[in-house]
C-alpha cells in the first residue's frame, strides 16, 4: 500500500506523518489485499470565518476482484 500525504497551509512534519500511517493502516487492515494507494489531504484555512480550519481528506483507491 503506496501512502500519499499532502499539505496545505500545513508542514508535514514526522510526527503527523506517523500520526497518519498508524490511523490509515487500522482503517484499511481489513483490506488491505485489496487497497492499492491511500492518498491524504491535510489542510488549514488562514481565514477566520472559515470553519471548520483544519480538514483532512482520504481516497482510498482498491482494485476489483
Amino acid at each position: 500500500m503506496e501512502l500519499v500525504i499532502q499539505g496545505k497551509n500545513l508542514e508535514i512534519t514526522d510526527a503527523i506523518r506517523d500520526y497518519v500511517d498508524q490511523k490509515v493502516s487500522k482503517a484499511v487492515s481489513h483490506f488491505q489485499q485489496l487497497t492499492t494507494e491511500v492518498d491524504v489531504h491535510l489542510s488549514v484555512a488562514r481565514n477566520p470565518r472559515i470553519n471548520p480550519k483544519q480538514t483532512a481528506e482520504v481516497t482510498i483507491y482498491a482494485m476489483v476482484r
